[in-house]
């Protein structure tokens, strides 16, 4: 999962675009505690005693309360 995260946000770079959620997610991470010095992926691995199922669905229910927390600022 992680590599399908890294690569496809250097295929937005090289092509020359910019989601800043993608930045929001990854700030919101850190203060939640759950986006380390090690990255995301290994923390998730070892938290979920290396199950990387497990770990993948950890980072999309991330990913899911962002989105629905940022659609709840958005519709104020």
């Amino acid at each position: 999962m992680a590599g399908f995260v890294n690569g496809y946000h250097s295929c937005m770079i090289g092509n020359g675009i910019h989601d800043e959620e993608y930045g929001h997610f990854f700030e919101w991470l850190i203060a939640k505690g759950e986006f380390p010095g090690e990255g995301w992926a290994a923390k998730y691995l070892r938290d979920c005693h290396g199950d990387h199922e497990q770990a993948i669905r950890k980072y999309l229910d991330f990913a899911a309360e962002f989105a629905a927390q940022n659609r709840q600022v958005k519709e104020r």
